[in-house]
């Protein structure tokens, strides 16, 4: 409603005042005759930055120039809901930007810090490194009404569960902190040829760590890049990292049956294939993908590197599997066109969803025939 005159008395029509913010223009930003009434004050982040975005993105390119929006917010301070100081505070952050126009991202983590929001602040600036620009808008509209509930908190979980049965087992081993073990072969969790009916080890063996750094690649990769998909992508993470873990015991019980496969690295490898499949499709709109594509690729061989080496070189009886980490990347690869498709899929994503969709049938089709077969022939 837009404000009128009352005989109410000066505190409570103040505080009736604070309940709204001034009304927002939509178009032009001169005066003109169309107007829009904004939202409460104490919800403005979670449901009008996009309508106040919008509104002086005149010419609806999705961008809003520096001194544009400096003007902006000096002649409608009220309708971005600022005091004096929060003015002071946007006007020197865009002041540091230098001239770099602001899109809807950019405006979102701008008005968070301005505005005091920490944790909507930390929650934006983690969604920057891992969407691509041309799906920020859809993103970050819900981000904005994002509750923490669930909070992004699996892979967080795992990465502490993952660390807890790493030393429960160097302390049961008594072999002590080292590249390649311990390797707990009658843990309940990890996956063997010799326990192909316990289905429930096709996804528990992820749990079970070979070598501190298997454990220190897989806590990184989860925490620095899984928990900011995670945030942006909520439950389809949990199906991308058990469908990585998933894909990886079926290639190792297919190509390699004699081994064990344990470790975390095939949901991780889901995770980077996943990542890097997004920013090789999307590289011009993604944060610093010249600088993130090469240290993921570079981070992920020499874990992959290390694989090799406990597979074949290890001074041990006992051997651990590296096909765990070719069947989590195939996974991520696959499944990134299955779960993220965005909310306005192009043709290539609608081909690439069916694509990837019958590719994973035969992928799994294929692992389990080679599996059986043995046995069947016996």
């Amino acid at each position: 409603m837009l404000f009128q005159k009352s005989s109410q008395n000066p505190h409570h029509q103040k505080e009736e005042e604070q309940r709204y913010i001034h009304i927002i223009r939509v178009g032009s930003l001169k005066m003109d005759d169309k107007w829009r009434e904004a939202a409460p004050v104490n919800d403005i982040e979670a449901s009008s930055w996009i309508r106040i975005f919008r509104a002086f993105d005149t010419d609806h390119d999705g961008l809003i120039q520096c001194e544009e929006m400096q003007k902006t917010i000096r002649d409608s301070t009220y309708s971005f809901g600022f005091d004096h100081y929060e003015l002071q505070k946007m006007s020197l952050y865009l002041e540091m930007r230098e001239g770099k126009p602001v899109d809807f991202a950019d405006f979102c983590y701008l008005m968070s810090k301005c505005k005091g929001y920490r944790l909507r602040e930390y929650l934006f600036k983690a969604a920057l490194t891992v969407t691509p620009r041309n799906q920020r808008i859809h993103v970050f509209s819900e981000l904005q009404r994002y509750k923490c509930v669930p909070p992004p908190l699996f892979l967080i979980f795992l990465s502490i569960v993952q660390l807890a049965f790493y030393l429960y087992y160097v302390i049961d081993s008594s072999e002590g902190v080292w590249l390649s073990g311990p390797i707990p072969t009658m843990s309940p969790l990890i996956v063997s040829q010799f326990h192909l009916s316990e289905l429930w080890r096709l996804v528990t063996y992820c749990l079970i760590n070979v070598g501190i750094f298997h454990v220190i690649f897989n806590i990184i990769i989860q925490l620095a890049v899984g928990v900011p998909l995670e945030l942006v992508h909520t439950w389809r993470i949990y199906i991308l990292y058990l469908m990585g873990a998933l894909f990886g015991s079926l290639l190792s019980l297919a190509l390699d049956p004699t081994v064990f496969l344990c470790g975390g690295a095939a949901g991780s490898f889901a995770i980077i294939g996943s990542h890097l499949t997004t920013i090789v499709t999307n590289f011009k709109e993604m944060e610093n993908a010249t600088i993130r594509l090469p240290f993921l690729i570079v981070f992920a061989a020499l874990d992959y590197a290390l694989a090799v080496y406990q597979r074949f070189f290890a001074p041990r009886i006992d051997k651990v599997s590296m096909y765990g980490h070719i069947g989590g990347l195939v996974a991520g690869i696959l499944f990134t066109f299955i779960l993220f498709r965005g909310s306005k899929p192009s043709r290539f994503y609608t081909v690439s969803f069916w694509v990837s969709l019958v590719l994973s049938g035969f992928y799994i089709a294929i692992c389990i025939a080679l599996t059986v077969a043995p046995s069947l022939l016996h």
